[in-house]
């Protein structure tokens, strides 16, 4: 190889980033990832709404592929009380638009408890080789 050859690159993946989390090509300037959300760079998480950007993938993070159990405990430390302040809301005041403040937060905690506890227990099953029921 001589030195004053420039290297040789894959004509697709020239100039190119590669996600940290899926391995997808992004344009240079991305500051997320176009195929799983991900924040690429420093910026994606000084913007205020880069920043919610940023927590949206971490919490999908989390729910969606929950590698270690101590992942799907803080979902729970995080969405449990919310839906018990959902359960506070519909027992305590008596007014409509309340009543349906306190069903969506209790609605969606349960959801995303749910989906994280199947989740992680569904990956530990295919790990060991069991059969999903």
């Amino acid at each position: 190889m001589n030195p004053n050859e420039p290297e040789q690159l894959l004509p697709e993946s020239e100039g190119k980033q590669l996600c940290k989390s899926c391995a997808a090509l992004n344009e240079p300037d991305a500051d997320f990832c176009v195929k799983c959300g991900a924040p690429l760079s420093a910026y994606s998480t000084m913007g205020p709404f880069e920043t919610i950007f940023a927590a949206g993938f971490i919490y999908r993070e989390a729910a969606e592929r929950p590698r270690r159990f101590i992942a799907v405990l803080g979902i729970w430390l995080i969405f449990l009380p919310q839906a018990f302040t959902g359960f506070m809301i519909i027992g305590t005041v008596h007014a409509l638009y309340l009543d349906l403040i306190g069903g969506g937060l209790i609605f969606i905690s349960v959801g995303i408890i749910g989906r994280t506890t199947l989740n992680y227990f569904a990956a530990k099953q295919r790990a060991n080789g069991q059969p999903q029921a």
